[in-house]
């Protein structure tokens, strides 16, 4: 479902995201400025529940002239279960009524992300602004075709 970005639900998630990824980097890696989010940058938050547990999150954003997947993260308790996919396929779905090419940033100890968008269609690109000030970035983009 579609939520605001500023969603407790989401933000709970999100919190879980750094807490999980600070342990994983040895560091809080979403307080470099360059994981800041503007939420006026936002095109879409949503947030998948499992009864009324949030289980899963991901939000599109604009950076610039890209369209960028943003904070994809799956509850322990609901990673294998294939939401993963699922949520991918419902940002990709709502970013292809706005753009024929998807990135993402993600980091190179995220090796089930990294196996998520590989698998998904999504090719190493260049590291671009502003994760070049990040270490252990790797960047990535699909094609998603053409718009109507």
């Amino acid at each position: 479902m579609e939520v605001a970005f500023d969603d407790p639900r989401a933000v709970g998630l999100r919190r879980a995201m750094g807490e999980e990824m600070a342990a994983l980097y040895g560091r809080p890696r979403h307080a470099v400025g360059a994981e800041e989010i503007d939420p006026d940058s936002v095109l879409v938050c949503l947030l998948a529940l499992d009864g009324d547990e949030p289980v899963g999150t991901a939000s599109l954003r604009r950076l610039r002239d890209l369209v960028e997947v943003k904070r994809m993260y799956i509850a322990p308790a609901a990673r294998g279960s294939g939401l993963a996919s699922r949520l991918l396929a419902a940002v990709e779905e709502r970013a292809a009524r706005v753009t024929s090419r998807l990135v993402l940033h993600t980091g190179e100890r995220q090796r089930a992300a990294i196996a998520l968008y590989e698998g998904s269609g999504y090719r190493p690109i260049p590291i671009f602004p502003p994760y070049d000030r990040v270490p252990e970035s790797r960047c990535y983009a699909k094609e998603l075709g053409n718009r109507d």
